[in-house]
C-alpha cells in the first residue's frame, strides 16, 4: 500500500468565468468541489490508475468533515487526525475567455503538540502495511520546518521508501534526511540551493548536487516540455504529448502519482518516468483536479521516450 499525507488538507473549490473582471462582481457559469491537498491528489490518481492508496493528515471543524465526506464519495480510502480548528479552502477561479487560472489558498489551521503527537503515533502503526509514503504540501502552522525530516527519519528506519514534495523551509530541512525521491520545481530549487535557475544545465548541475546527497530520483516536472530526470545512472529527458491544455491545477500531484505508483509496483526507472510524464499530462487534459482515466495515461506511455542526455 501506498500512503499519503496531507498535513495541510484543504477543500479543492473551482470556480469557472466567462470572463474574470477584476473589481467587478463575477458571475460564477461552473462550480466544482472535491476534498483536496496535495497528497489527495497525489492517492487520487493512484486509485484511478487501479493502486491502493490511504490518505491520511489533519482535518477539523465542519470543512473538515466536509472534505471527509467528499473523499468518501469517491470511495478514497481516508483516515485522517481530527483537530480543533478548522480546514481550510483553497480557491481556484479559471476565466474561460483566457484560459487563466488564478488560486486563492488559505492558509489553514494551527496545529497543537498533542495533535502533532497523535499523527506521529498514527504514522509509526501505518508504517506496518505500507511500502511507500508520500509526504506533500505546505506544513499547517503550529509544526517546525522539521516536520517532514522527523517522519522521514522515522520511517527510513523501518525500510520504507519516502517521496516529498513541498517547499521553502519544509523542503530544506527535509532534503537533509535525504528521501527517496524528490519533485521541486526551479523556483523551490533555487531557495534550496540559494542560487537562481536560468537554464536546462544550471538545474541538472543542481539535480546532481542533490543525487549526491543519495537522493535516489530527482524529478523535475517542466510542463509542456515533459520532464528531466535524475539517479544513479544519469540525467534521463521525457518529452510530454502533445495536448490540449485545459487545466493544469493538479498535473504535478498527478505527475507523482504515477511515479509512485509505478515505482511501487516494481517497474524500471525509465517506466516509471514515463508514467509520470503520463498521468501528469492527463490531468491537463481535464477540467477537474489530479483526474486521469487509465486508458489516456496508457495511451500516452505507449508514445512517450525516455532519452538519456548525460
Amino acid at each position: 500500500m501506498i500512503t499519503t499525507i496531507t498535513l495541510n488538507a484543504a477543500i479543492d473549490q473551482v470556480y469557472e468565468l466567462d470572463c474574470l473582471a477584476v473589481g467587478n462582481t463575477n458571475r460564477v457559469v461552473n462550480k466544482r468541489q472535491q476534498g483536496g491537498g496535495k497528497g489527495v491528489n497525489v492517492a487520487r490518481v493512484i486509485t484511478a490508475l487501479g493502486g491502493h492508496a490511504c490518505v491520511s493528515g489533519f482535518v477539523g471543524g465542519l470543512n473538515g468533515e466536509k472534505i471527509e465526506m467528499l473523499l468518501k464519495e469517491e470511495k478514497l480510502h481516508a483516515e485522517f487526525v481530527h483537530i480543533a480548528q478548522e480546514s481550510r479552502i483553497c480557491l481556484t477561479v479559471i476565466n474561460k475567455q483566457t484560459g487563466e487560472m488564478t488560486e486563492l489558498l488559505e492558509q489553514g489551521p494551527i496545529v497543537q503538540a498533542k495533535e502533532w503527537q497523535q499523527m506521529l503515533t498514527w504514522i509509526e502503526q501505518q508504517a506496518e502495511q505500507s511500502d511507500y509514503f508520500v509526504l506533500s504540501g505546505s506544513l499547517p502552522k503550529g509544526l517546525p520546518a522539521k516536520t517532514y525530516a522527523t517522519i522521514i527519519e522515522r520511517l527510513k528506519k523501518k525500510g520504507i521508501r519516502v517521496v516529498l514534495d513541498t517547499s521553502a523551509e519544509a523542503l530544506f530541512e527535509g532534503v537533509q534526511a535525504i528521501p527517496y525521491a524528490i519533485k521541486p520545481n526551479e523556483e523551490e530549487l533555487a531557495q534550496l540551493l540559494g542560487k537562481v535557475i536560468e537554464s536546462e544545465q544550471d538545474l541538472i548541475q543542481a539535480g546532481e548536487r542533490l543525487r549526491a546527497l543519495g537522493i535516489e530520483h530527482i524529478c523535475f516536472s517542466l510542463g509542456a516540455k515533459g520532464a528531466l530526470f535524475i539517479n544513479e545512472f544519469g540525467v534521463f529527458r521525457v518529452d510530454a504529448p502533445k495536448i490540449e491544455v485545459v487545466n493544469t491545477v493538479g498535473s504535478g500531484d498527478s505527475f507523482l502519482g504515477g511515479l509512485t505508483y509505478k515505482l511501487a509496483q516494481g517497474a524500471t526507472y525509465s517506466e516509471a518516468y514515463k508514467w509520470a510524464v503520463a498521468c501528469g499530462s492527463a490531468n491537463a487534459s481535464e477540467k477537474d483536479i489530479a483526474k486521469v482515466h487509465l486508458h489516456v495515461v496508457e495511451d500516452f506511455v505507449q508514445k512517450l521516450k525516455i532519452t538519456k542526455i548525460k
